[in-house]
C-alpha cells in the first residue's frame, strides 16, 4: 500500500469531474505536511543532514540526531573527515550514534548525515494503511471547511479555508498517541 493521492481523496469524497483535481492535490499535500509536522518527522523516509556542534572542550561519547527512526548513516568531522562506521554505533530508533571501542567525538562540529522517516520502522506496514487514513480524513476536513461558494482555490474573490476542525485534529491527535508516535506541539 502506498500512501493517498488526490485520486484516493476524490473518490473518498465521491467527486466525480476532474474540476477540483488541482484543489485535491493540494489538500492532499498540505494534509501529508500537516501531519508530518505533528509528528516531527517524514514519513516516507529521506536524507537529512545535521550538524551536532561538540564543542571541542570535551569529549563526547555520543552525537545524537534531531529525528529518528534513521538509518544509512554518515559521519563527518570537523576537519571534514568520514569517521569510520567501525567507529560508532548506530541505535536507529533513539537516533544516538555511540562511540565504539573508547571513540570519543572531539573534533566537531560532527556532520551527520542519515534517512530518517517512519517507512523506516520495522512495524512500518502496520501503521501505513493507518496514517494514509488519518491523511485522507485530514485532507477531506480541509475540503468540506473551504470557504462556501468556492469552485477552485483560485476562484474569483474566493478563498480557501487552511484550518481542520477542532474533532479531526483532536481524533488525529488520539490516534498517533495511540499508536505511540510522538507528536510535537
Amino acid at each position: 500500500m502506498a500512501l493517498p493521492t488526490y485520486v484516493d481523496l476524490k473518490t473518498y469524497l465521491r467527486i466525480e469531474t476532474t474540476e477540483e483535481d488541482a484543489l485535491l492535490t493540494v489538500l492532499i499535500t498540505r494534509a501529508t505536511a500537516m501531519l508530518e509536522t505533528w509528528i516531527d518527522v517524514p514519513i516516507v523516509a529521506r536524507s537529512r543532514t545535521v550538524f551536532d556542534w561538540v564543542d571541542g572542550q570535551a569529549a563526547a561519547r555520543s552525537l545524537i540526531f534531531p529525528s529518528r527512526p534513521i538509518g544509512s548513516v554518515t559521519v563527518v568531522d570537523g576537519a571534514g573527515t568520514l569517521v569510520p562506521a567501525t567507529d560508532y554505533l548506530v541505535d536507529e530508533t533513539s537516533g544516538i550514534m555511540y562511540g565504539k571501542n573508547g571513540y570519543t567525538f572531539v573534533d566537531g562540529p560532527y556532520q551527520v548525515t542519515a534517512f530518517c522517516g517512519l517507512s523506516l520502522r520495522s512495524d512500518y506496514a502496520m501503521l501505513e494503511p493507518l496514517i494514509s487514513g488519518m491523511i485522507i480524513d485530514l485532507a477531506a476536513d480541509l475540503y468540506q471547511r473551504r470557504t462556501p461558494g468556492a469552485s477552485s482555490e483560485t476562484g474569483a474573490g474566493t478563498s480557501i479555508s487552511w484550518d481542520a476542525s477542532r474533532e479531526t485534529v483532536a481524533r488525529i491527535m488520539k490516534s498517533l498517541r495511540a499508536l505511540r508516535l510522538a507528536v510535537a506541539l
